[in-house]
């Protein structure tokens, strides 16, 4: 079973079935993962960065190559989770504003002296 690896507000991984979409294996690792159009590729909303592991995702085909061009995101280490499926041990980066339920921001985490 290939293993995910997502970094966000600090890291979760576990193994996950083959073939499963990041999306997927996002949810079943307990994720909250924003997927405004259902997971249909129709937005931008579920995109993450690959940090390793490139290779071990499924091709990426032209609607979402269109998507993520249209948002500016073309480098090849963007993807929409709801579209790249796991064929082996990744490590992706989910930007802070993408997660359903963001922690909120303290005084400290923004680097503000409150003494």
């Amino acid at each position: 079973m290939p293993r995910v690896t997502f970094l966000h507000y600090g890291e979760t991984s576990g193994d996950v079935d083959m073939n499963l979409s990041l999306l997927e294996a996002a949810k079943s690792l307990g994720l909250p993962l924003n997927h405004d159009c259902g997971g249909n590729a129709s937005c931008t909303t579920c995109r993450v960065e690959v940090q390793a592991g490139l290779d071990q995702l499924s091709e990426i085909d032209f609607d979402e190559q269109d998507l993520l061009d249209r948002e500016a995101l073309s480098e090849p280490r963007h993807r929409l989770a709801c579209q790249a499926r796991v064929l082996g041990d990744v490590i992706v980066r989910v930007p802070g504003s993408k997660w359903e339920t963001p922690r909120p921001e303290t005084a400290e985490t923004q680097g503000v002296d409150i003494r």
